[in-house]
């Protein structure tokens, strides 16, 4: 796991820098860059639309055109490593999810945002206001005590449920164990109206494995003998099994028909038209799921942490940032942009312009537009306090922090999968991947023969 005090020597060093700063002018020079052309490559995750609503307000600030490149994920994903294993010059700025960093960081993709710190002619202590984000998020932005990136969205999963079809059941509180939520489900379920859907496809770290990783830790699993320390996999322990079979009850016995491909999209569709009791998937999609225009289930919503086994709940983490390319030609230019965007004032705006709620800054969460706006509370507990206690229980190190974690998520979530349509029994697709895993560690060179 990744150590917290790293985590306390990075915060350490980044306040000590934002402290020597705000004694000095922090007056930026914001059209110092005029003329320059911007270049970033990402995906539509929340928070990027609403950003793009405020390009034409940064271009006029400073004369700097602001291009963005939109794909899926995984292509967007896939693209960034080959144009920077490259050394292309086509993006300045990259976005980055915290548990492909670690590969960035390795391959000496991205310069670390605090080279920028002490540069007063870019960098104003109080537009940065580094001890303004949440510490997890900033975590993940950071690889070795470096802080490479800077993190515009917090992710957590929690757990959303219909309020009506609970006290139809006689259900008087969301599950708190995954017995309680085999429980549940079955006495919610109906062939007209499945009790829960989750995702099921393989695609990326932000599929299956997204999801199934809670049952994982909550039953006591770990991926290896001893991160970062001790490689060896153990992706097939009892713990492990268990949690697999657990979930594949959940997806086969009370889930839609063709959950087994599921991807995000389809997860907030199947909840925000009520076609599922309930869902475990991203709070910070709760805005899309209550959208007022297409919502058939706001007002009728309630919001839990996610339920958890021996080991307690541990619902899912990551964080997003932007990150500036270390092959760009113009970094002072992107690293203004960063500060500009990332700052808590461009966040509430987005936060109001879009249905971005997963902001990094704490101060954003208290901020009394965020709360208006985003509160919600039907009765079957509040929005905002769901997410906060499960960022404050979610493993900061949810996944692996290293470079091989994209190589060793896929074939889990293959794995994963097979047990889902049947191809194999939990203990069979497991005791596989286990073997492969290994042999991808000593691929890598991290693991002996």
């Amino acid at each position: 796991m990744m150590n917290r005090s790293v985590l306390g020597v990075a915060l350490a060093g980044l306040l000590s820098w934002s402290s020597a700063a705000m004694a000095q002018d922090s007056a930026v020079d914001m059209r110092q860059f005029e003329g320059t052309t911007l270049d970033i490559l990402y995906f539509d995750i929340s928070f990027i639309p609403g950003l793009k609503k405020l390009f034409p307000e940064f271009e006029e600030k400073t004369g700097i055109k602001i291009n963005i490149e939109t794909l899926s994920e995984q292509a967007a994903r896939q693209k960034a490593q080959l144009e920077l294993s490259t050394r292309s010059t086509a993006f300045d700025i990259v976005g980055v999810q915290s548990g492909n960093l670690p590969l960035y960081a390795q391959n000496g993709w991205v310069t670390p945002v605090e080279s920028f710190f002490d540069n007063a002619s870019i960098s104003d202590p109080e537009k940065r206001n580094i001890e303004d984000f949440i510490p997890s998020t900033l975590q993940g932005m950071a690889s070795g005590g470096t802080q490479y990136c800077l993190p515009f969205f917090a992710a957590t999963v929690i757990y959303y449920y219909q309020i009506d079809k609970f006290k139809e059941a006689g259900i008087t509180a969301p599950p708190q164990t995954f017995e309680e939520l085999l429980s549940v489900s079955a006495k919610v379920n109906s062939d007209a109206l499945p009790a829960i859907a989750l995702r099921g496809s393989p695609a990326s770290t932000a599929g299956n494995i997204w999801i199934f990783n809670l049952f994982f830790y909550g039953e006591g699993a770990k991926y290896f003998a001893d991160f970062p320390n001790e490689l060896t996999p153990q992706v097939n322990s009892p713990e492990a099994i268990k949690a697999l079979e657990t979930f594949i009850a959940l997806k086969n016995e009370y889930g839609p028909e063709g959950g087994v491909n599921f991807v995000f999209d389809d997860v907030v569709t199947a909840m925000q038209q009520g076609n599922v009791v309930s869902v475990i998937d991203g709070a910070p999609l709760a805005g899309r799921i209550l959208d007022p225009e297409q919502s058939k289930v706001s007002g009728n919503l309630g919001f839990a942490v996610v339920p958890g086994g021996p080991a307690g709940p541990k619902p899912s983490f990551a964080s997003h940032g932007l990150c500036v390319s270390a092959y760009s030609d113009t970094p002072e230019a992107a690293y203004l942009f960063l500060e500009w965007a990332l700052s808590a004032e461009t966040m509430v705006k987005v936060s109001q312009n879009s249905a971005y709620l997963a902001t990094t800054r704490t101060s954003v969460w208290s901020n009394p537009l965020f709360k208006e706006k985003y509160n919600f509370d039907f009765g079957g507990g509040e929005f905002l306090t769901a997410y906060r206690d499960s960022l404050n229980v979610a493993p900061a190190d949810y996944y692996p922090p290293f470079a091989a974690w994209g190589i060793v998520s896929d074939r889990m979530g293959q794995a994963v999968q097979e047990a889902e349509i049947g191809s194999k029994s939990a203990e069979q697709a497991l005791n596989d991947a286990n073997a492969d895993i290994a042999q991808i560690l000593r691929d890598e060179g991290l693991l002996s023969e």
